[in-house]
């Protein structure tokens, strides 16, 4: 597996002895979208600013795209593109005019700059607001444009920090679209958020924190495996004629519930071939729907926060 970001006891704690990252020993894959979840005071934005080189660790070490985060942070910084939490624009200036500024700012060439505000605009879906004033521009917008300043470098490595606050649902859709873009583009995303609905399924690998320490790492798809074999596995099973006949048959299997035509079972095995063998043998059932109930990132963060 090959890291884009991997750290070593890392380690901050400011004044009065407050820790805010405790001992944090991060990895995450290259090509993924990685949520860092955690609720507020987790460490998760002291965690992107150690990472970016904009605050130094007390302890520790790590490696951004194979730099070092305190000796190389500069080249850091020139390879990952960052929206912090809150940023904001000049409402008088138009989209244009704020990416020139902040292009600027990052000594992007002049013409390279020009040509890079309108990629990005692109990518965002906001080439059509090119030149409209910041001023007017809806909350999704205005995200979307943050994470356009993000992209100005061309990152390899892009990190957003609760972008979806505030946003709309059809803004929250639009935005799990362009990450998923993003990453097929060749690039990594880590989203910092507390607001794990808003992510949805959009993430490929997770990261939890709580009081500065990191509870659990890794793929979901390894997360829910190891979530099923402590807590059960769920099927639903649709059925469109005899329902109550296939009922009697699957609760000796566990925990079985039927509602509407609908059987929901919870084993403590995975007992897909089982529930098969059933099917064929239970004569008069017409089946319109089996499938296999995946455990939510809501279900992984409360197992990993709260009961591991």
């Amino acid at each position: 597996m090959e890291l884009v970001i991997e750290t070593k006891n890392l380690t901050k704690i400011y004044e009065k002895k407050v820790v805010a990252v405790d001992g944090v020993n991060l990895k995450v894959p290259k090509g993924a979208i990685a949520g860092l979840i955690g609720h507020n005071g987790a460490g998760k934005t002291t965690l992107i600013s150690m990472l970016t080189g904009l605050i130094l660790p007390t302890k520790g070490s790590g490696k951004v795209l194979g730099y070092d985060i305190i000796k190389e942070s500069l080249e850091i910084r020139k390879r990952v593109g960052l929206l912090p939490e809150g940023f904001g624009f000049y409402d008088h200036l138009t989209a244009y005019q704020n990416l020139k500024y902040i292009a600027e700012l990052n000594g992007i060439d002049r013409k390279e700059a020009d040509k890079r505000i309108v990629e990005v605009l692109k990518t965002v879906g906001l080439e059509k607001h090119k030149d409209s004033k910041v001023k007017g521009f809806s909350r999704g917008m205005k995200q979307r444009l943050g994470i356009a300043q993000a992209l100005l470098k061309d990152p390899q490595l892009l990190i957003l920090d609760e972008p979806t606050v505030g946003i709309d649902p059809e803004g929250a859709i639009g935005f799990r679209i362009l990450m998923r873009k993003l990453v097929e583009e060749g690039r990594t995303v880590i989203l910092s958020t507390h607001l794990l609905h808003e992510l949805g399924d959009i993430c490929d690998y997770i990261i939890v924190m709580k009081q500065g320490k990191l509870l659990a790492q890794g793929y979901v798809k390894d997360l829910q495996r190891e979530y099923e074999e402590k807590k059960g596995y769920v099927y639903e099973i649709r059925v469109r004629k005899g329902a109550e006949k296939l009922y009697q048959e699957v609760k000796e299997l566990g925990e079985a519930v039927l509602k509407d035509n609908v059987i929901t079972v919870k084993c403590s095995r995975d007992t897909v071939e089982d529930l098969n063998s059933v099917f064929k043998k239970t004569e008069g059932v017409v089946l319109e729907e089996f499938k296999v109930v995946k455990p939510s990132l809501e279900n992984l963060f409360l197992y990993y926060y709260y009961e591991r």
